[in-house]
């Protein structure tokens, strides 16, 4: 690594550790650089995990869709059907929920997680037939990896 001791880029750096350390301390401070350079790992279960990676797959799925506002995207919306069948199927994926715990996200059944999962699954599976849908969908999965990059 080529770092200018004697520099802009280097005087920035001692300040922003400088920073950190009057706003943390120097403990919290170490703590936070080791996070930051993967040698930590947060103590979290696979449950919690699975938790907050659906929240972030239902709402970025919202996002990309543009359903973020209740108003704009009614339940019955092309867009609001294709986030939800999207989160149905990268929620299955990524976590491996049952359909019964899958449904229940959603307020629906078992049957539904499993026809919108399905769904997916075929669309996906022709993409010359359904370019946007794919494209949304490679964006969608590109940001769940970087998410779970995170966490994990």
């Amino acid at each position: 690594m080529d770092i200018q001791k004697k520099g802009k880029p280097y005087a920035d750096l001692q300040l922003g550790v400088d920073r950190l350390i009057s706003k943390f301390g120097i403990s919290k401070t170490l703590r936070i650089m080791d996070h930051l350079l993967g040698n930590r790992t947060l103590q979290t279960s696979k449950k919690q995990k699975a938790q907050v990676l659906t929240a972030f797959i239902i709402s970025e799925s919202k996002r990309l869709y543009g359903c973020e506002e209740e108003s704009l995207c009614n339940e019955n919306s092309k867009e609001f059907r294709e986030a939800r069948m999207v989160a149905y199927y990268l929620i299955k994926k990524y976590t491996n929920m049952s359909y019964q715990e899958l449904g229940k996200q959603f307020g629906q059944s078992k049957r539904a997680a499993i026809h919108h999962y399905q769904k997916c699954k075929d669309v996906l599976s022709i993409p010359q037939f359904h370019k946007d849908f794919v494209a949304i969908y490679d964006v969608l999965e590109e940001n769940i990896l970087q998410f779970i990059a995170k966490i994990n």
